[in-house]
């Protein structure tokens, strides 16, 4: 309403000055005119020494008028005047002012006055003035037009600028806004341009910063939660929510929602209330128990308290918790297992030490228990130091022949084959010759070769298949036993440590239990798999495959 106003009081205000303009001009002509008049007067009165009073008004120019007579204009204006008092002879020169015309009078007697008309500013030349009043009246309208005019599309610009600056501000792409070089809001313009460039690419590098960092908080191992000082989660992993057990939510809600754990809760909103941070070993509450290394710590920054950030960071222990128990359950084991055949090898001695070395009967039924105890203890040690080697041994590989190597490793329990009476079936497919690290190879072959020996049945068999794909790089081993098979119960536990299928089985050829879990953890150090078939009474198939 302002925009088209004000134009409207800017051309009244430019009428109004061309009326006080005119006047002025009006009443300089007016005082010219007077100082005409003056001097007319005065040559009328000199004139009067030699001539009648109305021959001299004639020479001098004026109009000779009585002021008793009202038969004219004049005579009429002066008759008026007189009687009114406004010309006497006093009062020399008196001036009437009509609308067109300036009329002056001088009263030189008693009842005759001298006039003269005198044409007002604009009487002077009626078009020459209408039309310096309708040039002026262009010049300045258009002037205002002009201004105004531009001054509303410098508004409209500013309000573009002021728009795209919103749309800045808001993230928004900018309207396009062309202005010519010589515009006075260019420079504005194209700086606003560079600052939105300048803006977007931060946010863009706010952006993928914000991408990578949780890309990065995502895939990291320990679990990760931000909260608000309100206790609010606004970010936090898949690793959290795993070691949680539950689903998290991405919207942002209260993180009792999640965190079902007394002691955990209770760390967090004590560091929300006390601004103190807590470092404990808890236990999860939920569907798979975990021990995690739980941290809750307050995230200082710059601002006021009110909008601190509290982190909750879970690392998983279970794993470590279950290899501290596997270390204890190992040390038992090997303590239980070593305390057997030396306890054995104790008691002969002293039974031989207490009189029996005198039975020579007795002494060798003593010695050969000793002698076996021994071997047994020695092949315990044997495992135990393998199994501790195997993610120690050199990783050197080097070219070796299947075929060799494994009837090297059964031709070092033929003994033991020929006194079980077992018959060994070999099949090689594909090149005997691979690029291996030796040392675990022959780890692997020999345990399982072993463990088919020992509880195979008497006048069973052993099908050994070695499988090389030289396509594929992979090798395939398969050793199939006619034993005594494995329950589904025991399936699951046949590679820990010390667990055995059969205990008295296992005493009986002297297994130490520890076979199967060296083949496991080598398989491993060597990125393979084994795979288990078994039924009870009818043997056991182990498939191993290995990445060449």
């Amino acid at each position: 309403m302002r925009r088209k106003i004000g134009p409207i009081i800017a051309i009244l205000i430019s009428v109004v000055i061309f009326i006080v303009l005119v006047i002025f001009s009006d009443t300089i002509l007016r005082d010219s005119q007077k100082d005409m008049f003056t001097e007319e007067t005065i040559s009328y009165q000199e004139l009067r020494k030699n001539h009648q009073p109305e021959t001299a008004a004639k020479i001098a120019g004026l109009e000779y008028v009585d002021s008793n007579q009202e038969s004219t204009y004049l005579e009429k204006k002066a008759y008026d005047m007189f009687h009114r008092g406004r010309v006497a002879p006093g009062k020399n020169y008196v001036s009437d002012t009509g609308i067109n015309e300036r009329i002056m009078y001088y009263m030189s007697g008693s009842r005759y006055v001298v006039a003269k008309r005198y044409k007002r500013l604009w009487s002077q030349a009626p078009l020459t003035f209408v039309l310096i009043a309708l040039m002026y009246f262009v010049i300045t309208d258009s002037v205002i037009l002009f201004y105004y005019r531009k001054r509303q599309m410098l508004s409209k610009d500013i309000q573009s600028v002021t728009e795209n600056l919103r749309r800045v501000r808001k993230n928004k792409e900018m309207s396009s806004l062309i202005l010519s070089p010589d515009d006075e809001l260019y420079g504005l313009v194209e700086q606003t341009n560079k600052i939105s460039m300048d803006i977007n690419e931060l946010r863009d590098d706010v952006r993928l910063r914000e991408r990578r960092f949780r890309g990065l908080v995502g895939h990291l191992p320990i679990g990760v939660m931000l909260l608000n000082s309100q206790g609010d989660v606004l970010m936090h992993n898949q690793a959290m929510a795993s070691l949680l057990d539950v689903n998290i939510s991405s919207d942002i809600h209260p993180f009792i929602e999640d965190i079902k754990t007394y002691s955990l809760s209770r760390m967090i909103e004590h560091t929300l209330k006390k601004n103190k941070n807590h470092h404990r070993e808890i236990q999860l509450v939920g569907n798979s128990q975990k021990y995690v290394d739980a941290n809750v710590i307050r995230l200082v920054h710059t601002r006021e308290d009110f909008d601190q950030q509290v982190l909750v960071i879970l690392y998983d222990l279970t794993q470590s918790r279950q290899i501290e128990r596997m270390q204890v359950d190992f040390v038992n084991n090997v303590s239980h297992e070593l305390k057997t055949p030396v306890t054995s090898i104790e008691g002969f001695s002293e039974t031989l030490l207490a009189g029996a070395k005198d039975d020579p009967e007795k002494l060798d039924h003593f010695l050969k228990i000793i002698h076996s105890e021994s071997i047994r203890l020695t092949e315990l040690i044997q495992d135990i130091l393998s199994l501790s080697r195997v993610k120690k041994v050199n990783p050197k590989v080097e070219l070796i022949n299947l075929h060799t190597d494994i009837d090297k490793i059964l031709e070092q329990q033929s003994l033991a084959i020929k006194n079980h009476h077992l018959t060994i079936n070999k099949k090689f497919f594909g090149n005997e010759e691979v690029t291996i690290n030796k040392e675990k190879i022959n780890l692997i072959f020999r345990n399982l070769i072993k463990n088919a020996i020992s509880y195979n049945k008497e006048n069973g068999s052993i099908d050994i298949e070695l499988h090389h794909d030289e396509i594929e790089n992979r090798l395939k081993f398969v050793i199939t036993d006619t034993g005594i098979g494995i329950s589904e119960a025991d399936q699951g536990r046949i590679f820990e440590r010390f667990y055995r299928v059969d205990r008295s089985r296992s005493l009986e050829t002297g297994g130490t239990g520890l076979g199967l879990a060296i083949v496991k953890e080598t398989l491993d150090t060597l990125d393979g798999d084994i795979r288990l078939e078994s039924h009870i009474g009818l043997g056991t198939t182990f498939t191993v495959n290995i990445p060449l």
